[in-house]
């Protein structure tokens, strides 16, 4: 059985001001790295996930969902960005975490959306490689956050400060029992929740894109 715990508690936040990244300065950065997400998505099973700002340019909102428990799947109940696998009807990857999160959280993404895409990576499951390769695409909505309408697959949906994320107070280790040993892993604690494994590794790209960094983990889910 994996059973999460927190190393540390989160008494408190660094000023947000800190923390603050403006929309302008993420989709520069993003467009300086010229991310070509198109190049490999012919190779494996292809997913996509959607990393969605909103609000405030000055101090955006990321949308962040928790998976809803359900037996056989192995991110049963993880904290996530909207997202899945690309199916036949999909042009194209991107087509793929636009679908997914109209059905998953029930807003719309358009191209005047779009802002970048984030490297490609191998997915990877209790250790073990699943074949899947995950596209993140970063979005921003505008000032006006939308509505979160979950579908049956999300069990809660968030929007979640950016500040909260790159605040070093939230980042904390969180240990699993796996097949008799302990692993450490890097998170970051949300309302009791921890955003780890496939989705914290998206956060550290960003995050290297914006010239920011989170703790790296000893072993990667």
């Amino acid at each position: 059985m994996t059973t999460p715990s927190s190393s540390r508690a989160t008494d408190g936040n660094e000023p947000a001001e800190r923390n603050n990244i403006s929309i302008s300065s993420i989709r520069q950065a993003l467009a300086a790295r010229q991310e070509d997400n198109g190049s490999g998505e012919g190779a494996g099973i292809s997913a996509a996930v959607a990393m969605i700002f909103a609000g405030d340019e000055q101090a955006p909102d990321l949308c962040v969902i928790r998976r809803a428990e359900r037996a056989g799947d192995p991110w049963s109940g993880h904290m996530a960005f909207p997202g899945g696998k690309r199916e036949a009807a999909d042009a194209s990857a991107r087509a793929a975490a636009q679908r997914e999160t109209l059905e998953e959280v029930g807003l719309r993404l358009r191209e005047s959306h779009y802002l970048a895409a984030l490297p490609h990576m191998p997915v990877r499951a209790g250790g073990r490689d699943t074949g899947i390769i995950l596209f993140p695409f970063v979005y921003y909505l505008g000032v006006r956050r939308g509505r979160l309408s979950p579908n049956g697959e999300v069990a809660e949906a968030f929007w979640i400060p950016l500040s909260h994320i790159l605040d070093s107070r939230n980042q904390v280790e969180m240990p699993l029992q796996r097949e008799g040993q302990k692993l450490i892993f890097p998170s970051i604690l949300y309302g009791g929740h921890h955003i780890w494994g496939v989705t914290y590794r998206v956060l550290m790209q960003f995050a290297e894109a914006l010239g920011r960094s989170l703790p790296g983990p000893e072993h990667y889910p």
